[in-house]
């Protein structure tokens, strides 16, 4: 694919965003609404033979399970269809930081910043958990700071349907699905997955925000899920001393080993740090460092 080229009738490519192992991911122009757009593609002939099926299904069900997430923190779909031997789904554009730029730039996120990108992405998970929506691969990355203020969770490209999918375990290829530095235990150890999963990956983000390091540091992915699974858990104030007992408390219980012991919910969580979001007389804080640019 190049710039120029056109999708169906109605697209062209503008230039490419991104690219991972079986797809890619294209700005492009919507010709017939006049708009800007994401254009994301699976490329089939990419995919194992053998688990082609599986990954065609998946991301038609991305596509439709995303469209049904009617939350502002969410990128809106706009279409769906197949390019020859490829399938596309249609977005909208998300302009802005991905807070993994943001962190580089930064070293330590503010304490009060950090605590609003992590609210506003568990209100994302809130809304996707009550779809039976699990992410399995938040990260950094997946994150973007639009300049409004405003957190978009990107990228649901391995997401997991709960209930009877998940049993027929629709959405595995044979393989540990997610990002090791992000990881939870029971994913890394390739068991079954839930909501939990998510709120371990919302620990590590929010540890990384305030610590300037990832919770764990290893030098190949192998050793990285060993850490995930059986180092001792992290304590956030060994890094930094100005983060609050309580919120510190709160890293710490997202960390835990066993999916059992970490809050119950994303809407849990969103409730433990909206402390943190006030100041002194009881008032939101500012806009966040990204959103006054």
């Amino acid at each position: 694919m190049q710039a120029r080229d056109r999708i169906g009738e109605r697209y062209e490519l503008t230039h490419p965003i991104g690219r991972g192992g079986m797809g890619e991911v294209w700005a492009g122009y919507d010709r017939r609404l006049d708009r800007a757009v994401a254009i994301k593609f699976l490329r089939t002939l990419e995919v194992p033979e053998d688990e082609r099926e599986v990954a065609v299904r998946r991301f038609g069900r991305e596509a439709r399970a995303i469209a049904r997430l009617d939350h502002p923190g969410v990128p809106v779909v706009h279409d769906l269809g197949e390019h020859g031997d490829d399938l596309y789904i249609v977005m909208q554009l998300v302009r802005g930081l991905d807070l993994a730029d943001h962190i580089a730039e930064q070293e330590r996120l503010d304490v009060g910043e950090a605590v609003s990108i992590a609210a506003q992405a568990c209100a994302v998970l809130v809304a996707a958990h009550a779809a039976s929506l699990v992410h399995r691969d938040l990260k950094p990355q997946n994150v973007m700071l639009t300049p409004g203020g405003v957190v978009k969770v990107l990228d649901f490209g391995v997401a997991a349907l709960l209930g009877p999918a998940e049993a027929s375990r629709l959405t595995t290829t044979g393989s540990t699905l997610g990002t090791p530095a992000y990881i939870a235990p029971e994913q890394a150890a390739g068991g079954p997955v839930g909501p939990a999963v998510d709120l371990y990956a919302v620990g590590c983000i929010l540890f990384e925000m305030l610590a300037g390091r990832k919770p764990y540091e290893a030098t190949n992915a192998l050793d990285m899920l060993r850490q995930h699974m059986h180092a001792p858990i992290p304590i956030i104030l060994d890094h930094r001393r100005d983060v609050p007992e309580e919120l510190a408390h709160l890293v710490f219980c997202l960390l835990a080993k066993n999916a059992a012991e970490r809050p119950a919910s994303a809407a849990e969580v969103e409730r433990l740090l909206r402390p943190f979001l006030l100041d002194g007389t009881g008032h939101q804080d500012v806009a966040p460092g990204w959103g006054r640019r």
